[in-house]
């Protein structure tokens, strides 16, 4: 549908962008008076991918650490000011930290695509049988799910990596539950020598997944048409990317050498 303002309007309405974007502005220099800026650390991957071990480690380095959805909407500052770390879930807007919030360190946490669909159809599962469930057409135990959740993570992971490309010192991509050595590649990247041990292991990990999740995940790449391959990759799936990008960034972290540029 197609608005006609007045021209009344239109001022009203440009007004109100430069009245923003003054705000904007002023956010931006009361957080850089007297060097209030503080260096954050923000892991900004999708939730089940080690996002709790995450926080703990970055505890027992001795940092506050925020671990929960509140502040992926990138709208509280005084939360975003309170804490250092942050993690579970990837955040509305990570251009907008990495501007308010200079010279801080990014860390894109990655699971294989089979595994991490798995583990949000189990946690979605867990949620129902107690009742806790989320609403949401693009969180439930559905192909459209599935599908959204497999564009989603492609389109997100490019737009990271292409953000933060050629700044290796600010970026690191790393997967938290495969990598025997994430812990340590995460704290070398954060400036602490030596080596270090994942904080957290899933004590039960799941072998076998119920029928129902792999025929589903199993129709939803056939009509995406994805490889059976590209299960297995962290980062993305070349499949789904119809550019000049699809051969720019790696697609598992296998492939990523630790303080390369990817």
């Amino acid at each position: 549908m197609n608005y006609i303002y007045s021209a009344s309007s239109r001022k009203s309405l440009i007004w109100a962008k430069n009245i923003k974007k003054k705000s904007m502005n002023i956010a931006h220099l009361l957080l850089n008076r007297d060097g209030f800026r503080e260096k954050k650390i923000f892991a900004v991957g999708f939730n089940k991918t080690g996002t709790t071990s995450l926080h703990v480690l970055f505890k027992s380095l001795g940092f506050s650490s925020f671990h929960g959805v509140k502040w992926r909407a990138c709208d509280d500052l005084h939360l975003l000011l309170s804490h250092t770390c942050f993690s579970d879930g990837i955040p509305k807007d990570f251009t907008f930290l990495d501007k308010t919030f200079p010279n801080s360190k990014f860390i894109l946490q990655v699971r294989e695509l089979d595994t991490w669909i798995y583990s949000r159809l189990a946690h979605i599962e867990r949620e129902k049988k107690q009742n806790k469930q989320r609403t949401g057409p693009t969180w439930d135990m559905t192909e459209h799910s599935i599908k959204h959740w497999i564009k989603q993570r492609n389109a997100y992971h490019l737009a990271v990596l292409s953000h933060f490309n050629e700044r290796p010192s600010d970026f690191t991509i790393v997967n938290f539950i495969r990598d025997e050595a994430a812990a340590t590649k995460i704290c070398n990247f954060l400036g602490y020598t030596g080596k270090y041990e994942k904080p957290m292991k899933n004590v039960n990990p799941q072998k076998m997944y119920p029928l129902k999740h792999t025929e589903m995940l199993k129709k939803c790449v056939a009509e995406l048409e994805i490889s059976e391959k590209e299960l297995s990759y962290d980062i993305l799936c070349p499949s789904l990317i119809k550019n000049e990008l699809r051969d720019v960034f790696p697609v598992d972290t296998q492939m990523v050498q630790v303080n390369s540029e990817v």
